[in-house]
């Protein structure tokens, strides 16, 4: 297999660097506040992502979650920040979020994602895991969009 890299992975790399711009100078606590009238915070929007990406890559490859399998409760898809009962391992979150894209690069260069379930999302169907990593690049670029919405009610500074 080719050492060369599909457009979508590098498009992820594009829309990590612009996510990780927004996350880096915040601290934990940050990550944790709700603001008044939402329902998430900045870190559900995150774990969401790392939900997000490791389900289409993995999962729809015929693997195991790549993460711990709790995070769906926490970040899943209908999930919300404001119905945690206790806090989750902010660092672990990220820690896990921020190694995803090195973890399916050399998974894809191996030759591991042959297979592809695919699913229908609206109009269109993600058929290979190509497709799946470009899909969420627009994911990721719409919770890049409300990360800094959460900023800017939090009084905080953005960089986009």
């Amino acid at each position: 297999m080719s050492d060369e890299l599909p457009v979508a992975f590098k498009t992820l790399r594009t829309t990590r660097w612009h996510m990780t711009r927004e996350i880096e100078e915040l601290s934990v606590e940050q990550m944790l506040v709700i603001p008044e009238g939402r329902e998430d915070n900045i870190i559900w929007n995150v774990g969401h992502l790392l939900c997000s990406l490791s389900r289409l890559t993995y999962v729809f490859s015929g693997f195991p979650l790549p993460i711990p399998e709790e995070y769906l409760g926490i970040y899943g898809k209908g999930t919300s920040a404001a119905a945690w009962e206790g806090t989750p391992d902010v660092d672990k979150t990220l820690e896990l979020f921020n190694g995803m894209p090195d973890r399916i690069e050399a998974d894809y260069k191996a030759g591991r994602f042959q297979v592809y379930k695919p699913l229908s999302l609206g109009p269109n169907t993600i058929e290979s895991v190509e497709e799946a990593v470009a899909f969420h690049c627009f994911h990721e670029g719409l919770h890049i969009g409300m990360i800094i919405t959460l900023k800017e009610l939090l009084g905080l500074p953005t960089r986009g």
